[in-house]
């Protein structure tokens, strides 16, 4: 987190802005990354630990500005600190509301259910392809310029030919990860997660585009096409800079796996509740390990990602794929794309 002092300090309000508003865009069901009853939502214990959290960000940024402002600590280490103290925060919020539910029994006497939408597989979110076209034209046009500028350096075009072979793969698997369906309005939240399955897939094929925009922009420097100025710079980095306030919109109207879009049609609670499975979940919802579960892919608890299924026998085929794709990088024995040769 080198640079100047302004750059650290807004890198500092970013991640405690990011911190701040991950409980409030999480699914009431599931504060902290806890599933709880929806008639327990409003549960005093759970008030207090989202004010306790909402302070500890608060200080934990005030603190850390501070540190900035009057140096002997580098502002990397600085940043890393605070990931992990307010990591911590949420891990203990996430702790106090478990033991509270436990220890009171939330979900006893609650009759509970899984719920799953056939719909979703006669007729699934279908990526929009055609999407993906601005990212193949940017690919071409920035190997055409590279052929023409004779230049050695095609470091910048296999990052494009990368994103687009990687993030297409991604795309589909989602679009076959196990949808999140509530058994409390079953038809409504599918709906709803329709909806949303939708807007991340075409977000995901439309970023693909702005990282070649932006590699287009980076090979002409890098070519010595076009001068590399600050304008020229920030030209450059607006095609991503647009991605995110994208990513950022779509998640605020969203919300975790789509629970503030509106359904179509009404539909009443049903007497069950989504079934308490948090013993397969680790880490305050990060982690996912179920082996009795076929799927590869779920929606995590927290934010708009999925992760791999960790009793899954694939994803760890996945995880030691890219161990080893990474050690062999560190090695020098595969090369990956660089910025610059």
């Amino acid at each position: 987190m080198t640079g100047p002092l302004w750059l650290n300090l807004a890198l500092i309000a970013f991640t405690a802005a990011t911190f701040a508003s991950a409980p409030a865009l999480a699914r009431p069901t599931l504060p902290f990354g806890v599933r709880v009853p929806a008639r327990r939502t409003g549960e005093a214990v759970i008030l207090l630990a989202r004010r306790r959290y909402n302070r500890g960000i608060a200080v934990g940024a005030v603190v850390a500005c501070g540190v900035v402002l009057v140096g002997g600590i580098g502002p990397e280490i600085v940043l890393v600190g605070l990931v992990a103290a307010y990591s911590l925060l949420g891990g203990l919020a996430g702790r106090s509301i478990a033991a509270a539910k436990r220890e009171e029994g939330w979900y006893t006497g609650t009759p509970q259910a899984v719920t799953a939408d056939t719909s979703l597989r006669s007729d699934p979110v279908r990526p929009q392809w055609i999407l993906l076209a601005p990212a193949v034209l940017l690919t071409v046009v920035t190997a055409v310029i590279g052929l023409f500028a004779d230049t050695a350096n095609f470091s910048t075009v296999l990052t494009q030919l990368l994103v687009l072979v990687l993030v297409p793969i991604l795309t589909i698997a989602i679009s076959r990860a196990r949808p999140e369906i509530d058994a409390a309005q079953p038809s409504a939240s599918a709906s709803r997660y329709r909806e949303y399955l939708h807007g991340v897939l075409s977000l995901l094929l439309i970023s693909v585009g702005c990282v070649n925009a932006t590699m287009l922009v980076v090979s002409l420097q890098l070519w010595q096409v076009v001068e590399t100025t600050v304008p020229t710079t920030i030209v450059a980095y607006l095609p991503l800079v647009a991605a995110f306030i994208a990513w950022i919109v779509f998640s605020v109207r969203a919300g975790d796996a789509g629970h503030r879009l509106s359904p179509t049609g009404d539909e009443p609670e049903t007497r069950y509740e989504q079934r308490d499975d948090d013993r397969y979940w680790h880490a305050a919802g990060m982690v996912y390990l179920n082996r009795n579960d076929p799927a590869l892919l779920v929606h995590r608890r927290v934010g708009t990602y999925w992760t791999l299924n960790l009793g899954h026998p694939i994803a760890w085929v996945v995880l030691a794929a890219v161990a080893v794709t990474g050690l062999l990088a560190g090695l020098g024995v595969v090369t990956l794309p660089a910025k610059s040769g």
